[in-house]
């Protein structure tokens, strides 16, 4: 692979950082503080997918505009840098449309991808569950067939976005005796029926992201079930590599960088004694970053050639994420005590309300156990213990 962007693909990302440019301007954040839940605004995907921003890479015939990965991760990385809100379109985007293009029936391509193209519709990751968090297998949700329908029955934990989206990109158990890893199915279950409830999961920082999702004798057309019943496990392995790759870690990582690298800047100007020590972890960081950035470029480049890249992108979620964790180490300990508020104005208190929200980093998407163990097996070949 060449480590230099085309003349092309310069111009797409001074596109993509004009457009960020004209929409999230000071206006924009006013009211999308006054009037979305943060990090969500419809209005904001609406724009990004007038421009036709949101299927970058996918065939023109779904909405898409027939781009290479490399341009979608382009834009993933540069709205994930400017902060763009993007709950609306995230998940959708970048893992349950390529997943229904990969294993989907072709009407199922045209009921679901135009619409996230356009933002019109919008989905929620219904994986994890009391039982079954990183190792899904354990997944104890039943979807027994009735007839041409489905009747789900479950209990979905840390449920993002599901308060707001349209649709529950979620796995069941369609057949109870079959071994664990085979009789789950991948389907789509409509957030707006009978028998869903949502009920919201509350941070320590009294924020709602996550979600609780009851299904009760939940009703579910088997044309809703995407790629063969019972292979479920395979689908969602290539949806978390899909979750994992993209550009979107490392522009919330390059962010992370840039706002502990002017804080510190800021303090050292001010005589703080701890941020000259600083200095020599955020250089250490700011090398992990690039390297990370590299590595996403390289899935992106593989998934051009059409791979589904599988340790690759646990290598770059492993790196992101830590380094997030890092990162959020270093500042905590340049403010000292300070530095544990969280939610307050003052400029410490942002960094109590980082360090609290990068707990969670190295869990979700998988835990770092999970990605070492996906990196010795497919990457270096070791054997399973």
């Amino acid at each position: 692979m060449q480590f230099q962007f085309t003349p092309e693909q310069d111009a797409f990302r001074d596109e993509v950082r004009a457009f960020l440019a004209e929409t999230l301007t000071e206006d924009f954040w006013d009211y999308h503080a006054a009037n979305e839940l943060p990090g969500w605004s419809p209005r904001f995907s609406r724009e990004a997918a007038a421009r036709g921003l949101l299927g970058i890479a996918w065939p023109t015939e779904y909405g898409g505009l027939g781009k290479d990965v490399v341009e979608q991760t382009i834009y993933m990385e540069e709205m994930a840098y400017a902060g763009a809100p993007q709950e609306h379109h995230r998940r959708a985007v970048q893992q349950v449309g390529p997943s229904i293009m990969l294993a989907g029936t072709e009407a199922q391509k045209q009921r679901y991808l135009p619409g996230i193209a356009a933002a019109t519709i919008s989905f929620a990751m219904g994986l994890s569950e009391p039982n079954a968090g990183s190792d899904l297998a354990n997944v104890e949700t039943t979807a027994i067939r009735d007839g041409d329908e489905f009747v789900v029955n479950g209990r979905k934990r840390f449920t993002s976005g599901a308060h707001f989206s349209d649709f529950l990109w979620t796995v069941a158990r369609t057949d109870p005796g079959a071994p664990k890893h085979r009789g789950i199915s991948m389907m789509v279950v409509p957030l707006n029926a009978p028998g869903v409830e949502v009920r919201p999961l509350i941070d320590l920082q009294n924020r709602h992201h996550f979600n609780e999702v009851f299904l009760e004798d939940v009703r579910v057309p088997l044309d809703h079930l995407v790629g063969e019943e019972n292979r479920g496990w395979y689908i969602n392995a290539q949806t978390m590599d899909l979750e994992r790759s993209g550009g979107a870690h490392i522009g919330a990582l390059r962010r992370h960088l840039d706002q502990c690298l002017a804080a510190a800047r800021r303090l050292q100007t001010h005589g703080n004694a701890a941020a000259r020590p600083a200095r020599w972890e955020l250089a250490e960081c700011s090398i992990r970053v690039e390297l990370a950035r590299l590595l996403a470029y390289r899935v992106a480049w593989l998934r051009g050639l059409g791979h589904m890249p599988n340790y690759e992108v646990s290598i770059v979620k492993l790196l992101a994420t830590e380094t997030h964790q890092r990162l959020a180490n270093v500042m905590l300990n340049v403010y000292g005590l300070a530095g544990l508020d969280a939610g307050g104005e003052a400029e410490a208190d942002t960094w109590g309300t980082a360090y609290l929200d990068m707990v969670s980093k190295t869990i979700g998407q998988g835990s770092s156990e999970i990605q070492r163990n996906v990196i010795a097996t497919r990457g270096l070949g070791l054997p399973r213990g």
